[in-house]
């Protein structure tokens, strides 16, 4: 498999109904989908439940609604499938179902239970072979510092202004970052990764696969994706958003190219939505499958058809800013832009090279119902990045322009925090070097930092930042555990803690370029530590988890 781009994903999943086709003693994997989510013990009253306080403040912040979409799967429906002998991988509550693995033989069952609506295709989603069947009745669902050495990869960021970003001081601290990939092989080994693990700041990892026990055993092209945004190799290379938080979730399966990845991207989705994330990267695109009556075609490149152009579209109206790599077809017989590239509200990026033209290789748009795509671009052609052996090397692809993107943006939430997410991405296109004139080769092109930043915020465009670079880790951080403070420089600083109604709770004085504090018992949420200086004022917001 050449991952620089996985071709397709269809929707997920399907109907059964007993037939010679398949081996009665074989399990599938099957998507069933609910009726309902009538008698739940969660409730819209209670997001706390099933939310993090992340995800939740990010949707106070943009006045997005909670619904019954974000509401968990009935727990007791998931019950009852297991009654009829199957296993279920994963609960998807944006679909109101579950991925389940069972033998056709017992599917029936599970089809006739009374909260059951019936199965999303009419297939298994993780079979190859041509096993579509009877359904029986039942219908599919359509549903301020000098920069860091950053060796050869200044081309690629300083491409995008990311090399002004550092300098301003947005690095991507506090920003949760979440990819879904095909695994990420040794990347809690490699040399080029370990402060992101030493700094505590990888929030969670979850594998779809059934067989899957680890993110960090599995491909190797999450973790070429990762070093472009997390890496740290001075003279060599360093990532988009370094001091970013991250999140990792395997949703890609390596040895095959099967419909039932889409269904894994959506359980991926969900789960970095529930986290609080703030920026989703995925550098995977799906077109065509191993069984080629599964295939999607041109005309389903609407951001609406296919299962996981959905997902990407429900994320993004959630808060989420998503970065997808526009796909590698340019010069095969497909051509366009794969699912979820297709999805509106999100960033399709698309490839160029160090000057600033068009990677030949880079997927065409428009969508099917014309709008334009990709929406941006940045460098995908000789891209550094670094390997699971733990070298660093070059790599093609809109893979990596894609996750290059995710960094850009993240730096743009730090410095814009009170805009919403549809605003960051209007004034990314806006600042794109053919925004006049958007096509479907390269959309709005190379966005740039600085040009960005000015449309929401004309001052910190043509200023720079009056505060220095201040690093809080482990952030979020568990009740009772220490704080790793890291300043620039040594100097005298005063540090305030607010809790979130913004009573001053507790003074310190900070000095040393590291410090380590504890804090008397807090409780859960999230408080503010404002630094003070001489001439200096910033202003960290801290997470406390139970």
């Amino acid at each position: 498999m050449s991952l620089p781009f996985r071709l397709i994903l269809l929707f997920f999943i399907f109907f059964i109904g007993g037939t010679s086709a398949f081996a009665q003693n074989s399990t599938y994997r099957y998507l069933v989908l609910f009726k309902d989510k009538k008698n739940s013990p969660f409730s819209l009253s209670k997001p706390e439940a099933y939310l993090s306080l992340k995800s939740i403040e990010r949707r106070k912040k943009m006045k997005i609604a909670l619904q019954d979409q974000d509401l968990p799967v009935n727990p007791s429906y998931l019950d009852q499938l297991k009654s009829t002998g199957a296993t279920i991988i994963f609960p998807l509550k944006w679909i109101n179902g579950a991925l389940i693995q069972q033998k056709p033989s017992d599917l029936a069952k599970t089809l006739k239970l009374e909260n059951v609506k019936g199965l999303y295709w009419n297939f298994p989603a993780d079979s190859s072979a041509n096993n579509q069947i009877k359904s029986n009745g039942i219908t599919g669902i359509k549903l301020s510092n000098a920069g860091p050495d950053y060796g050869s990869s200044l081309t690629q960021l300083s491409q995008l202004g990311i090399d002004v970003m550092h300098s301003k001081g947005f690095r991507g601290e506090n920003i949760l970052i979440t990819l879904l990939d095909n695994g990420f092989l040794n990347a809690d080994q490699v040399p080029y990764l370990k402060a992101i693990f030493t700094e505590k700041r990888v929030i969670g990892t979850l594998a779809t696969s059934p067989n899957l026990k680890s993110v960090y055993v599995g491909g190797s092209h999450g973790t070429n994706v990762l070093s472009t945004i997390a890496g740290q190799s001075p003279g060599k290379l360093f990532g988009a958003a370094y001091l970013a938080n991250f999140a990792m979730a395997q949703t890609e399966e390596d040895d095959s190219e099967l419909i039932v990845e889409e269904a894994n991207w959506l359980r991926g989705a969900e789960w970095a939505d529930s986290l609080g994330t703030d920026v989703l990267n995925s550098s995977l695109g799906y077109s065509q499958f191993d069984n080629q009556k599964q295939n999607h075609t041109y005309s389903e490149m609407n951001g609406r058809t296919t299962l996981v152009s959905k997902a990407a579209a429900w994320a993004a109206q959630k808060g989420i800013i998503c970065t997808i790599s526009a796909g590698n077809e340019g010069t095969n017989a497909w051509k366009y832009i794969s699912a979820p590239a297709d999805a509106d509200s999100i960033l399709a990026v698309g490839a160029v090279d160090r000057s600033g033209l068009k990677a030949s290789f880079s997927s065409l748009g428009p969508s099917f119902d014309k709008r334009i795509k990709p929406d941006v671009s940045s460098m995908g052609l000789g891209t550094v990045v670094g390997t699971p052996s733990g070298t660093i090397g070059t790599l093609n692809g809109t893979s990596f322009s894609a996750p290059l993107m995710a960094g850009f943006v993240a730096g743009m939430l730090q410095a814009n925090p009170r805009n919403s997410s549809w605003q960051i991405i209007d004034a990314i296109k806006k600042s794109g070097n053919q925004s006049t004139k958007p096509d479907n080769l390269l959309g709005y092109g190379v966005p740039n930092f600085l040009k960005a930043t000015t449309f929401l915020n004309p001052i910190l465009g043509v200023e720079p930042q009056k505060n220095i670079a201040i690093h809080i880790y482990p952030n979020p951080v568990s009740i009772g555990e220490k704080i790793n403070i890291d300043m620039a420089e040594d100097m005298q600083m005063k540090l305030e803690i607010f809790n979130a109604q913004g009573v001053m709770i507790k003074t310190l004085q900070v000095k040393q370029t590291h410090e380590e504090i504890f804090l008397p018992p807090l409780g859960s949420g999230r408080y503010y530590f404002r630094f003070l200086g001489a001439d200096i004022s910033q202003t960290i917001p801290v997470l406390y988890n139970l």
